[in-house]
């Protein structure tokens, strides 16, 4: 059980907050896809951790990540012109370029020049990987950027989505190491399903075995088949906000998925999907559904004064949920928990042991944090998902009966 104090420092990412700070100055974190910033057009408004920024990209190509407000008076850089690599402020002309250089001050009378260097601008640095901009917000020296296998992928083999939930970032974290939710909420996409996944809905008790990792852990939530076999579906969860979800089928060359809670503030996050296959282009069906969307699949049909959208005509012909798209089965659920879960009201069941282990990570890393210890890093040794069909199946082998297996 988590207390109301330990609940407020897992969820708390704004100001001065532990957890927020930990997150900016540790990890590199996706900030908006790269196809919302265009060449030479209006600078892009991102909001992290309660904080204004914009992205922009110069005619020239390059991207800039700056605060929103400009150094001078506050205006926003938002309405700024784009030059080579440089927004220009409407206000009085100022000139910032990508690395926050003051280049020009054209209503400073004396030594213009000179004054420009004195200014601090705030600039941040950027890389672009799998159709979307990242950036790192923390102070000095930034950490290695992401090395994913899915960042220098062509862009026929990977592309990403995402959506903006009034919902704190740990409940997306969360969504997406629960593996029991899916025989049940997602209970009429895997009635239909041919893969292992249908199986999933024949047996909806859940078993975990866990395997500790440098960046986090992995997770193998078991259930009988029907042919009595033991069916493992593995998930990875990666220091601090990354979920990896494995393959519905079998098979080294199907797409794999990533999806990663960002901190908006303390009761917004945005959810992202990467969706990419290191041996070949992405399934053209998905990527025509899916790719770059904003947001993903079109947002929430609705808000809480409707039930999100919630359609009980097609739960009485046999929907469960009264939702038209998985996603948005996740998406809705997460929301109604209110923009942040009291997790000291809950009743956990074993079903729960990788909410419990997300939950615990993150409390001891910043606590740990917060005593100058750095926290994991969230990376992982090999990030392949080639053989993480493999790994399932060596985690359920410890018996034919997952009940056997220790714990």
């Amino acid at each position: 059980m988590v207390t109301r104090e330990e609940n407020e420092l897992l969820c708390r990412v704004t100001g001065d907050a532990p957890m927020g700070r930990m997150l900016r100055q540790h990890y590199w974190l996706p900030a908006v896809l790269s196809v919302r910033v265009r060449k030479g057009e209006a600078p892009v408004r991102v909001k992290l951790f309660g904080r204004n920024f914009v992205a922009f990209r110069g005619k020239d190509g390059s991207v800039g990540f700056l605060d929103e407000a400009c150094p001078h008076r506050g205006a926003s850089l938002a309405l700024a012109r784009v030059d080579d690599c440089s927004l220009t402020c409407l206000f009085h002309g100022w000139k910032i370029n990508a690395q926050g250089e003051v280049l020009d001050v054209p209503n400073e009378p004396n030594n213009p020049k000179e004054f420009a260097k004195t200014v601090k601008a705030k600039a941040y640095p950027v890389r672009e990987g799998a159709g979307l901009i990242w950036v790192w917000l923390g102070e000095g020296a930034a950490p290695p950027a992401p090395d994913f296998e899915w960042m220098d992928l062509p862009p026929d083999q990977v592309y990403a989505a995402g959506i903006e939930l009034n919902a704190n970032w740990l409940q997306g974290v969360e969504a997406t190491i629960d593996s029991s939710h899916v025989a049940l909420l997602h209970q009429s996409w895997t009635a239909t399903s041919s893969s292992d996944f249908g199986a999933t809905r024949v047996n909806t008790k859940v078993a975990y075995e866990f395997d500790k990792k440098s960046y986090g852990f992995r997770a193998a939530a078991l259930r009988t088949a029907p042919d009595g076999s033991c069916l493992a579906r593995v998930t990875e969860f990666v220091m601090p906000y990354y979920g990896l979800i494995a393959p519905i089928f079998s098979g080294p060359q199907q797409d794999r998925t990533a999806i990663i809670a960002v901190p908006i503030d303390d009761e917004n996050l945005i959810q992202w999907y990467i969706f990419y296959n290191p041996e070949k282009p992405v399934d053209s069906w998905r990527k025509v559904q899916r790719a770059n969307q904003w947001p993903m699949a079109g947002g929430l049909p609705g808000d809480q004064s409707n039930n999100w959208g919630q359609n009980r005509q097609i739960m009485d012909a046999g929907n469960s949920t009264g939702f038209h798209e998985i996603v948005i089965e996740d998406f809705v659920v997460m929301v109604s928990m209110g923009p942040i879960v009291d997790r000291s009201l809950e009743y956990l069941c074993s079903a729960d042991q990788a909410i419990v282990r997300v939950r615990r990570q993150l409390l001891d890393e910043v606590r740990g944090f917060m005593n100058g210890k750095a926290p994991k890093s969230g990376q992982s040794e090999s990030m392949s998902y080639k053989d993480i069909r493999a790994v399932g199946g060596r985690l359920a082998s410890a018996a034919e009966d997952w009940r056997q297996i220790p714990r």
